[in-house]
């Protein structure tokens, strides 16, 4: 037995519809199917079979091809297919990437962009932040991030609730060393740590408005010299 097959390249393409030819063949004492035409949502078709006999076409208008039933014995006999409706593309969210904050030193790392962010961790030496790791969501799973900087042993850590997302993050530039003096102003849909009332430096704060975090990047040696971020408008559903 010969094994045919075509890959469809999900979920860009679908099946529209088939083609089925039907004949009485001397070899089998009923009516079976001889062959299939699969047509895609691309354009693409692929033939399997012998196309002998009359034909039918299973279709359905604005509708995909999701099943088959029929009847079998020796070959097929009978076929139908089930079909739903056409899903309109899930609208892409504009990602905007912010300008970063602080110097130019160290090396350049990015994270990327994800659905949200789950913890923040910030080591905090002296007078000087010394490193950063942001951990996120991306569809149902936790994606931890890289360390930044120069890894301490303890750390400052803020863990986001499920339904809580990242508006803004705010602190101070140490403008002689280029680089983050201090990382202290964190605020979500649900909780605001306001600003300190020190002066560190030059005032910062990550974010704008109608907007969520949903990524870092920056540049980082042995501390933390800058920081930005990737947000994406808040929807209605959040």
């Amino acid at each position: 037995m010969v094994v045919f097959y075509f890959v469809l390249d999900c979920p860009n393409e679908y099946i529209k519809s088939v083609e089925v030819t039907y004949d009485e063949p001397k070899l089998f004492q009923n009516t079976v199917i001889t062959s299939l035409t699969f047509q895609t949502s691309s354009g693409r078709t692929s033939f399997f079979g012998y196309k002998v006999g009359k034909k039918f076409v299973l279709e359905q208008k604005d509708h995909r091809l999701v099943g088959f039933h029929g009847k079998e014995g020796d070959a097929i006999d009978a076929l139908g297919a089930y079909f739903a409706p056409i899903q309109a593309p899930t609208p892409l969210i504009p990602t905007k990437k912010l300008p970063s904050v602080g110097g130019n030193g160290g090396v350049k790392w990015d994270d990327g962009v994800f659905d949200g962010v789950r913890k923040i961790s910030i080591g905090q030496c002296y007078d000087v932040v010394s490193y950063v790791k942001f951990d996120y969501i991306k569809g149902t799973e936790l994606v931890s991030g890289d360390e930044h900087g120069e890894t301490l042993p303890e750390a400052s850590e803020l863990v986001l609730e499920d339904d809580e997302y990242l508006l803004s993050l705010g602190g101070y530039i140490d403008k002689s060393r280029g680089a983050i003096r201090y990382i202290d102003a964190v605020k979500t849909n649900k909780r605001d740590s306001g600003e300190s009332e020190l002066n560190y430096g030059e005032k910062f704060t990550l974010g704008e408005n109608g907007n969520k975090i949903v990524g870092f990047y920056g540049q980082a040696s042995d501390v933390l010299h800058s920081i930005g971020v990737y947000v994406v408008p808040i929807t209605s559903a959040e």
